[in-house]
C-alpha cells in the first residue's frame, strides 16, 4: 500500500474514534423572524432534532415571530439563545387556531434564553410544555391562556407553564397568564401561571398577575393563581410571588378557591416576597371556601427570611401548616410562625411592584420599612436584583443570629459618600424613625351577616409594636392578635391602635363597622 493511502486509513479510524457530539454539534443562525424558511426559528428546530448531539441555535432577529401553527417540538438536546426578551417575542398569530407555543420532548435537555413567550392558546400548558430538563433565562411568559369549557367535567391547567419533568427559572418573568375551566359539571382551574408536577427551581424571577378561575354548574375549584405545586422538590429562592389571583363561582354543591399566590406541598423559600396574591368566590355564591390568599403550602414547606404580606382576597394571609426557618414577616399572624426572629402582625413597608433595576419587577423597601436589617441571607450575596446583599446600617440592630439582610428579596441598597483619598465609601445612615405607628385592620368578619362571632386580624407600621383595642361603647384595652369576640345582632364599630416599642401611638386607630343580622 502507498504511503498516501496508509495516511488516508490512519485518518479514517482518528475520526470514527472521536466523539460524536465533538463530531456532529452544529450551530444554527436565525436572522429573520418569518414563520418558516430559510434562518427562520421553525427551520432552526426542525434541522436541530437531528439526534447526532447537542446542537446550539443563535437569534439575532428582532422583533415579533407570528406563528400560525405551533412550532415543532424540541426532541433532541439544544441551547437556543435570543437577544433578549424585550426584543423578541414568539407569538401566536391573531385568527390562528388553539396551540400552545413550545413544547420540549421527555429525554431531552433544553437551555432557552432572551425571548419572549406570548398569546399561547391550550387546554393546558398554554405557553410550554415541559416533559424534559428546561433552563429558562431572561425569559417572559407573559399573556398565554389555558382555557377548557363544555358540558361535564372541564380542567383548565398551568396558563403560562406546564412542567413534568425539570424546569429552572431564572431572571424570569410569568405574568398576566390565565387558566380557566368552565362546565356544567365541575370546573377545575388550577396554576395561572405555571403548573409543576416535577422538580422546579425559580431564581431572582417573579410571577405576578396571573389568574386561575374556574365556573361550574355543580363544583368550581381554583387553585394556585401563581403556582400549583403537584409534586416534586420545589425550590424558590430570591424571587417575588406578587399579585395573582383565584377566583371560584357557580357551583351548587360547591366552590373552592384555594392558594391566591402559592397552592401545594414540599416548597422551600428563601430571601422571598410573597405578596398582595386573593383567594375570592363570586358574589353569588353560597356554600364555599376560601383558603390561603397568599400561601396554601404544607407537607414540608419551609420558608426563611421571606415577607407574606398584604392578603387582598377573602382568605387569611396563609393556610396548612408552614414551617418557619426563622426571619420571616407574617403581617396577620396566620401563617403562625414560631421562631423568635419572626416578625408577626407587622405592615411589610413594600412599595407597588415597579422596575427597579434588574432583571424582573421587584416590590422596593420603603427606608422606615420593619424588616430593614432584621433577616439572614443565608448565604446568598445577592438580592433579586443581583445587588449586594446584606447591606447592614450600623444604626439599626440587628435580629440575634442574622447578619444584617433586610428581609424579602429586595435589599435596600445604602447611599454612600466617596471616603478620604483612596479610601472605601463611607455609608450614609437611614434617618432614625420615632414617628408613631400607623394600624391596619388587615381581616375583618362580613360587612352583613348572620355570624355573631367576630374576628379580627390587624397590622402596624413598625416591628413590636402592641396594640389595644376598642369594641362599641367599652373602654380600650390591651388586646391580642387577632381578636375575637361574640357579639349580638346589631351594629358594631371595633378600632385598634398600635403602640411601636418607643411608647409611640398611633394617633388615627384604624376602624371597622358592621352589622350582624338577626335569624328569622
Amino acid at each position: 500500500m502507498s504511503r498516501p493511502l496508509r495516511l488516508l486509513g490512519l485518518l479514517v479510524v482518528i475520526l470514527a474514534c472521536l466523539p460524536a457530539a465533538a463530531a456532529g454539534a452544529v450551530s444554527y443562525a436565525v436572522t429573520n423572524t418569518a414563520d418558516s424558511g430559510p434562518g427562520s426559528l421553525r427551520a432552526a428546530i426542525q434541522a436541530s432534532n437531528d439526534p447526532a448531539a447537542p446542537d446550539a441555535i443563535s437569534i439575532s432577529a428582532t422583533g415579533t415571530i407570528q406563528l400560525a401553527t405551533a412550532l415543532p417540538a424540541i426532541a433532541d438536546d439544544v441551547t437556543v439563545a435570543g437577544p433578549g426578551a424585550g426584543s423578541l417575542a414568539l407569538e401566536r398569530a391573531g385568527g390562528a387556531p388553539p396551540f400552545r407555543i413550545l413544547q420540549v420532548n421527555a429525554g431531552t435537555v433544553v437551555s432557552l434564553s432572551g425571548l419572549s413567550i406570548r398569546d399561547g392558546l391550550e387546554a393546558s400548558g398554554a405557553g410550554i410544555l415541559n416533559l424534559g430538563s428546561l433552563t429558562l433565562v431572561g425569559v417572559e411568559v407573559a399573556n398565554n391562556w389555558a382555557d377548557n369549557e363544555g358540558s361535564g367535567l372541564r380542567l383548565g391547567t398551568a396558563g403560562g407553564i406546564l412542567n413534568t419533568g425539570s424546569l429552572t427559572l431564572r431572571e424570569t418573568f410569568i405574568h398576566d397568564n390565565l387558566a380557566t375551566a368552565r362546565g356544567s359539571g365541575q370546573a377545575l382551574a388550577a396554576g395561572g401561571g405555571i403548573e409543576s408536577e416535577g422538580a422546579l427551581f425559580v431564581e431572582r424571577s417573579t410571577i405576578s398577575g396571573n389568574i386561575a378561575e374556574a365556573e361550574g354548574g355543580e363544583k368550581a375549584e381554583a387553585f394556585g393563581g401563581g403556582l400549583v405545586l403537584v409534586s416534586g422538590i420545589v425550590t424558590i429562592e430570591e424571587s417575588t410571588i406578587s399579585g395573582n389571583r383565584v377566583f371560584a363561582n357557580g357551583g351548587s354543591v360547591t366552590n373552592v378557591s384555594r392558594g391566591g399566590g402559592i397552592q401545594g406541598s414540599g416548597v422551600g423559600i428563601t430571601g422571598s416576597t410573597i405578596t398582595r396574591n386573593a383567594a375570592e368566590l363570586g358574589t353569588s355564591v353560597s356554600v364555599g371556601e376560601v383558603v390561603g390568599d397568599n400561601l396554601a403550602v404544607s407537607s414540608g414547606s419551609v420558608i426563611r427570611n421571606s415577607i407574606v404580606s398584604r392578603p387582598v382576597g377573602e382568605g387569611d394571609n396563609c393556610a396548612d401548616l408552614i414551617t418557619s426557618g426563622g426571619f420571616n414577616l407574617d403581617e396577620d399572624g396566620s401563617c403562625e410562625f414560631n421562631k423568635p426572629t419572626d416578625l408577626e402582625g407587622v405592615i411589610d413597608g413594600l412599595e407597588p411592584l415597579a422596575d427597579n433595576g434588574g432583571p424582573t419587577p421587584t416590590h422596593a423597601l420603603r427606608e422606615d420599612s420593619p424588616v430593614v436589617d432584621r433577616g439572614n441571607s443565608f448565604g446568598s450575596g445577592v438580592d433579586q436584583r443581583g445587588l449586594a446583599r446584606p447591606v447592614d446600617f450600623p444604626s439599626i440592630s440587628n435580629t440575634e443570629g442574622g447578619d444584617g439582610s433586610d428581609i424579602g428579596a429586595f435589599e435596600l441598597q445604602a447611599p454612600t459618600t466617596p471616603g478620604a483619598g483612596d479610601g472605601p465609601a463611607v455609608v450614609t445612615e437611614l434617618p432614625s424613625d420615632r414617628t408613631p405607628p400607623n394600624t391596619r385592620i388587615v381581616r375583618g368578619p362580613a360587612r352583613f351577616g348572620f355570624k355573631r362571632l367576630a374576628k379580627f386580624r390587624f397590622a402596624s407600621t413598625e416591628a413590636q409594636s402592641s396594640f389595644r383595642c376598642k369594641l362599641d361603647k367599652k373602654k380600650w384595652k390591651a388586646c391580642a392578635n387577632p381578636f375575637k369576640r361574640s357579639v349580638k345582632p346589631g351594629r358594631h364599630l371595633f378600632k385598634v391602635r398600635a403602640i411601636d416599642r418607643f411608647g409611640n401611638v398611633d394617633p388615627t386607630p384604624a376602624r371597622f363597622g358592621w352589622r350582624v343580622k338577626l335569624l328569622s
